[in-house]
């Protein structure tokens, strides 16, 4: 890279946002690294190569949207790409899913990437720059038991196609990531909260879901999980390729719901079902 390029990067105190600040900052790009506290960045700096800067971004409060794209115009003036990668995961069926707990989803996953990205696109469009959406499979196949999350990835993946099409005429590209399971601290953070969801709900609701809500537990503490690099790399290929895919689906498990996707509806569910059921 003949130049430095800036990527600003949501939700890089840990996972995939921490191991794709850590991988462009040795590939020579200078990284903003969005983290709810400063102190989180600490083991960011003690890591990279100079080449890391952490800024305060809580994707649902506009005044740290607007701190931050005010600091990166000031001292880099410009912006080659924004990774959207901030997100939280739980699952729960529907009707025990408080609806407090599906707003807050609402504001990471759809509204936080809605606001920062109309915050810092002026930028991305001055430099013909990129804008890569990190999804999920649950964006493209929706599974019981995911209900709120599903539907906030798959808003996601619409932001991501409209996206991609409104800024083509501006040379911006729009690149979705749609891993399944990666091995990353989000499980384990899902797995308590969707516990904590589920003690709040009453007996009768708890033994209605009883193999739904086993079957998740099952998947999250031990389904093999992809392993974070592959997600950096795909990452590293929507960033860089010159021409990238619209979208990466990353791991196993995660393509062959793909192709399930494409199965007659009803030979999908009872497939799914029968999943659930036999766990």
């Amino acid at each position: 890279m003949s130049a430095r390029q800036h990527v600003l990067i949501t939700g890089a105190s840990s996972g995939i946002g921490h191991a794709l600040a850590l991988h462009l900052d040795r590939a020579g790009w200078q990284v903003w690294a969005g983290v709810r506290r400063l102190q989180d960045g600490e083991s960011l700096i003690r890591a990279s190569t100079g080449h890391i800067t952490p800024v305060v971004l809580d994707v649902t409060r506009a005044d740290t949207i607007d701190a931050a794209r005010q600091m990166i115009e000031v001292r880099a003036g410009q912006l080659n790409a924004l990774v959207n990668n901030a997100g939280v995961a739980f699952s729960g069926p529907l009707e025990a899913t408080p609806q407090a707990d599906v707003e807050a989803m609402f504001q990471v996953n759809v509204l936080g990437t809605f606001a920062v990205t109309r915050a810092f696109l002026p930028m991305i469009r001055q430099a013909r720059g990129r804008i890569v959406n990190v999804s999920s499979i649950s964006g493209l196949f929706a599974a019981p038991g995911l209900t709120a999350y599903s539907a906030s990835k798959f808003a996601v993946e619409g932001l991501s196609e409209s996206l991609r099409v409104e800024v083509a005429p501006f040379g911006v590209k729009v690149i979705s990531i749609a891993p399944g399971k990666v091995n990353t601290p989000i499980w384990d953070k899902a797995l308590r909260t969707s516990s904590g969801i589920t003690q709040t709900q009453s007996p009768m609701l708890r033994a209605l879901y009883a193999p739904l809500i086993a079957f998740y537990q099952h998947y999250a503490e031990r389904e093999e999980g992809s392993p974070v690099e592959h997600v950096v790399q795909a990452l590293d290929q929507a960033l860089c390729s010159q021409n990238p895919r619209a979208r990466y689906v990353i791991g196993r498990a995660a393509k062959a719901r793909v192709w399930l996707n494409k199965l007659p509806t009803r030979w999908r569910d009872r497939l799914v079902l029968g999943k659930i059921n036999s766990n």
